[in-house]
């Protein structure tokens, strides 16, 4: 099942930011893919949601809210 991921907060106006390149890069283990808009993505990897939020918060720079959905 794959998740979508969204970063609130991250990437506007100049603050709190990120490269969202860098973090797919550091997250390929959980398939992650940037869809485009900054702090959009999806994980196609097995992971549950509580997962996912620690590996993105441990690997950003930056404390945004995240929003998980599952994506069937």
């Amino acid at each position: 099942m794959s998740r979508i991921v969204l970063l609130r907060g991250a990437n506007v106006g100049g603050k709190n930011v990120f490269r969202p390149v860098e973090l797919v890069k550091r997250l390929t283990h959980l398939d992650v893919i940037n869809v485009g808009a900054a702090g959009t993505f999806v994980v196609r990897g097995q992971a549950t949601p509580r997962r996912i939020r620690q590996e993105f918060l441990a690997t950003i720079p930056v404390q945004p809210k995240i929003m998980i959905f599952a994506r069937n």
